[in-house]
């Protein structure tokens, strides 16, 4: 009976239910391939990486800006940029010969959930391997995704 309660509660929402593996992933990622710029708890290193906290969430809300989110691991980006009102001229590098499009996402995912609070961001959400593979088939250029950043930028 206890545990057909618990279930109840689970299922509508209730209680906390443990971090989905995917999450775990996007973590180790982040640890391995993203903190020595943008640092353990993404808020970036003043000069150096802009801040991944509570920055990226707006890219949600258009195909553009989540074509940008899955292209920059992607590509890589290069060329200054402006957030949170300090501006960055520097090298973003490319991902895409060390992690798979999975894992890019899952990272991706991984930032946007732990840093700035989009709900359900498990592995294939609210980007998706085929997301990033679709931004990998393009073949952008890095001053190519520093483009569609700006583009996104300014028409929201």
């Amino acid at each position: 009976m206890r545990t057909l309660i618990w279930l109840a509660l689970c299922a509508a929402g209730l209680v906390a239910r443990p971090a989905p593996a995917a999450n775990e992933v996007g973590q180790k990622l982040f640890a391995d391939h993203c903190v020595v710029c943008h640092q353990e708890d993404a808020r970036g290193a003043a000069g150096v990486a802009p801040p991944l906290a509570d920055t990226l969430s707006t890219y949600l809300a258009g195909a553009d800006g989540k074509r940008y989110l899955a292209q920059i691991l992607v590509s890589g980006m290069i060329g200054p940029i402006d957030t949170q009102g300090h501006q960055f001229s520097g090298l973003m590098p490319s991902f895409r010969a060390e992690l798979s499009d999975s894992e890019m996402a899952a990272v991706i995912n991984y930032v946007l959930g732990t840093f700035n609070g989009v709900r359900d961001a498990d592995a294939a959400r609210p980007i998706a391997p085929q997301d990033v593979t679709a931004a990998g088939a393009a073949n952008p250029a890095p001053t190519a995704t520093r483009a569609l950043r700006q583009s996104v930028k300014s028409h929201p």
